[in-house]
């Protein structure tokens, strides 16, 4: 079993809904934890969106204190990942990929465990939906959405390059383009009607972090 630190229920949907059924049939089992980060005032606590890195950290360390994983790995999105998380400060001049991918290592450098693998995607798990335009504009039925979404994909240089502005940011976009969509189901849909294969084809740095996961698998 693999424990995933997701950072919200889009995450978690994620995992249950699209990334789980894919790997179990490769021998790997997926099993989601979400950050608890919020206590509304006189209501339950909130899942998703961590503003400090000690709460990630904390939670981290308590699954990885779990024997029973294999491997503990997160999904966390770049785009508002905390400030003081490891690697934030000192990251490098240069891509995307470049940068998230010091992020991951000073991540793996801190919390310093074997069996630690850490995710943080680029640049929101709504970059996997611009990958699955097409299934997006049929599951809202707007043909537009679906051409728009890749014109943005194309021009950006591939749906993990859709950067992550305040105002740009992958779910930004998508929310300006169809305000009724919902981040916990209507993304989860498209990448499952999309699939793994197609989606490891276009978002490299996600590719990655599969080939990492199905290398726990003993050959």
């Amino acid at each position: 079993m693999v424990g995933v630190l997701c950072e919200g229920q889009t995450e978690e949907n994620m995992v249950n809904d699209f990334l789980a059924p894919e790997l179990v049939e490769y021998g790997i089992c997926l099993v989601p934890t979400v950050l608890v980060t919020r206590m509304p005032a006189g209501g339950p606590g909130g899942k998703g969106g961590v503003s400090k890195w000690a709460k990630i950290e904390k939670d981290l360390r308590k699954l990885l204190a779990g024997t029973h994983w294999a491997a503990v790995t997160t999904l966390l999105d770049y785009y508002g990942l905390p400030l003081d998380s490891p690697g934030m400060a000192d990251r490098p001049v240069g891509s995307a990929v470049d940068r998230v991918t010091h992020v991951e290592r000073r991540l793996a450098d801190h919390i310093g465990h074997r069996r630690f693998l850490p995710h943080v995607v680029l640049h929101e798990t709504e970059s996997w939906v611009f990958a699955a335009a097409e299934q997006l504009g049929d599951w809202v039925d707007d043909p537009s959405l679906a051409q728009e979404l890749k014109r943005q994909a194309d021009r950006a240089g591939g749906p993990e390059n859709v950067n992550d502005g305040p105002e740009t940011a992958p779910s930004k976009r998508i929310l300006k383009l169809h305000p009724r969509y919902v981040k916990t189901q209507d993304g989860p849909v498209a990448v499952v009607d999309l699939g793994l294969p197609a989606l490891r084809a276009v978002c490299p740095h996600f590719d990655r972090w599969i080939t990492n996961l199905l290398d726990l698998v003993p050959r």
